[in-house]
C-alpha cells in the first residue's frame, strides 16, 4: 500500500496459538507496518489472528484511536512495576477465562531507537558491563518475564514468536513523517518461532534468555544492513493486494461519512459528543474500558446463578 513493499521470512505465525509477540521498536511508526506484516505472516488465515500490544499508559488516553484500543483489549502499562503486574494479571486471567488465544506483543526495549533512548540504553550497558548496541537498545526483561510466566502456570502458552523490523533505505522516525508522505520503499520483517517447551521457566533464566535473543537480534541487524536482506531467509511471496485495498477503501468510506455526519447531523454530534465524554470519564476515573469490561465480568460470575452453573 501506498508503494511501500512488505518483505516477510522466517516462520508462520499460527494464528490460533496463545502467544507472546517480542519485536525491537526501531522507530515510533514500526506497527503501522506490522499489521501489513501480520496480514503476511498469518496467511491464509489472515483474518483469524487477535493481535493485542502491551503499550504506554498515556496512548490509551489518545481521542479515538487510544479509545478504540481500549475496546480491543489492548493492554497499558505505567512503568509502576507494582501497579503494572496487577493489570497484567488481571488480564491474563481474563482472556484465559474466556478461553481467549491470543498474541500480545510487546516491545521489550520500551521505546523506540532514538538519540536520546541510545544514550540510556549505553549507559545501562556500562553500569552492567554489557556491549554497546547498534541497532536495538537492551531490553528491560521484567514484563517479559512476567507474561510468559503467568501464561506457563496456565499451561496457556504456545509459543514465543521473535519478530526483526528492519528498514533498508528510509527510515520514518515519527507520523509527521507519514503525513507528509516520507515513506519506506520496503519494509522487512523476519520470524522466528519458538516452541512453549524450549523456554526456559524460572524468572532469571527467561531474562537471560532474552537479552541473548537481543543480542543475537543486534547481530542479525548489522548483517542485514550491510546486505540490506536477512541472510539466507526465503522470503514470503507478496501477498495479494485485492483484499487490502478493499479493506483501505470499505474504512476510508466509513471515515468519511462518520466525518459528514460529525458536520452536519446534531444527533450524530449528541452520540458523538455522549461517547467522547464516556471515555474522558473512563481516562480520569478507571485506567480504560478492558479493565471495566473485566470489572463487570468477574462480578458476573460472581452471581449466584453463575456459581451454581459452574
Amino acid at each position: 500500500m501506498f508503494g511501500v513493499k512488505i518483505y516477510v521470512s522466517g516462520d508462520h505465525i499460527f494464528p490460533h496459538e496463545s502467544a507472546v509477540l517480542v519485536m525491537n521498536h526501531r522507530t515510533r511508526v514500526d506497527w503501522n507496518f506490522l499489521w501489513a506484516a501480520m496480514y503476511q505472516a498469518c496467511m491464509p488465515h489472515v483474518a483469524c489472528h487477535k493481535l493485542k500490544f502491551v503499550l504506554k499508559d498515556p496512548i490509551r488516553h489518545i481521542p479515538g484511536a487510544g479509545w478504540v484500543m481500549q475496546m480491543n483489549g489492548f493492554l497499558y502499562i505505567t512503568r509502576r512495576w507494582e501497579e503494572d503486574q496487577g493489570r497484567l494479571s488481571r488480564t491474563l486471567d481474563y482472556l484465559i477465562a474466556l478461553d481467549s488465544r491470543t498474541q500480545l506483543l510487546i516491545f521489550p526495549e520500551g521505546t523506540d531507537l532514538t538519540k536520546n533512548s541510545k544514550e540510556k540504553s549505553d549507559k545501562y550497558a556500562l553500569q552492567h558491563d554489557l556491549p554497546r548496541y547498534t541497532y536495538t537498545l537492551h531490553p528491560k526483561t521484567t514484563g517479559f518475564a512476567y507474561l510468559v510466566q503467568h501464561l506457563q502456570r496456565a499451561s496457556y502458552l504456545d509459543a514465543v514468536y521473535d519478530l526483526t523490523i528492519a528498514y533498508p533505505d528510509f527510515i520514518p522516525q515519527s507520523e509527521i513523517d507519514l503525513v507528509r508522505g516520507r515513506l519506506p520503499d520496503e519494509v522487512h520483517f523476519h520470524i522466528k518461532r519458538i516452541p512453549t517447551a524450549e523456554i526456559p521457566t524460572h524468572e532469571s533464566t527467561l531474562r537471560k534468555w532474552l537479552e541473548n535473543k537481543w543480542s543475537d537480534k543486534e547481530g542479525i541487524l548489522k548483517q542485514f544492513y550491510e546486505q540490506k536482506t536477512f541472510s539466507s531467509a526465503e522470503i514470503w511471496p507478496m501477498a495479494k493486494m485485492l483484499p487490502l485495498r478493499a479493506a483501505f477503501g470499505f474504512w476510508s468510506i466509513l471515515t468519511g461519512m462518520m466525518v459528514l455526519l460529525l458536520i452536519i447531523s446534531p444527533i450524530f454530534q449528541l452520540w458523538a459528543l455522549i461517547h467522547a465524554a464516556f471515555f474522558v470519564g473512563l481516562s480520569i476515573f478507571n485506567t480504560g474500558f478492558s479493565q471495566l469490561e473485566m470489572g463487570w465480568y468477574s462480578r458476573w460470575k460472581s452471581y449466584p446463578f453463575q456459581a451454581k452453573r459452574s
